[in-house]
């Protein structure tokens, strides 16, 4: 029970602090953008924003060889922002991972129905059931529009490095931004 409450109070703070480095609100253009610039536009951000979390991803499995949760946003400036919900380098519970991946869910939704930013990225690590050797990082990518795909990318260690394979997409239904896939 102490465990919990350790934990819930690390999300609030998490949340709050998230909450004070999010003080710029997106901005609409006046132009009007076409199909293929808005296509364009979601492939850089996301492609961009995975980048930077599967870097942060690697550096925790380096450093750790292991990591909770954590979450990214991506703000109108460009600038790339981690959410977490457990300090990096400790970790979380099987029983504790549901509550802290809704906790960075939740996060995120707030400065997404805030219009505070463009896209954002949940990062967790996936081990397969019966123990199999294959792991994997897992992100769910979204983006203001309503666009939402599950980056798989499987991953091995070399001496001590992390290496990444290609990895797979799959779309899903939004969870940050599912107001938008209806507009």
């Amino acid at each position: 029970m102490q465990r919990r409450m350790k934990i819930a109070a690390a999300l609030i703070s998490g949340i709050f602090l998230l909450a004070a480095s999010l003080s710029a609100k997106a901005e609409a253009s006046e132009e009007p953008i076409s199909p293929e610039q808005l296509a364009r536009e979601i492939q850089i951000n996301t492609q961009f924003l995975a980048g930077k979390s599967l870097a942060k991803a690697k550096t925790l499995l380096e450093a750790y060889d292991d990591f909770a949760p954590f979450g990214a946003a991506l703000l109108p400036n460009g600038e790339v922002k981690f959410v977490w919900a457990i300090k990096p380098g400790e970790l979380a519970t099987p029983e504790t991972v549901k509550l802290v991946l809704n906790s960075i869910r939740r996060a995120l939704r707030a400065q997404a129905d805030e219009g505070r930013i463009l896209g954002s990225a949940v990062i967790y690590r996936h081990r397969p059931n019966g123990g199999g050797k294959t792991e994997q990082v897992n992100m769910e990518l979204e983006y203001l529009t309503g666009f939402a795909q599950v980056l798989a990318t499987k991953y091995g260690m070399v001496d001590g490095k992390v290496q990444y394979e290609k990895g797979a997409t799959k779309p899903y239904e939004p969870l940050i931004f599912p107001n938008k896939a209806d507009s």
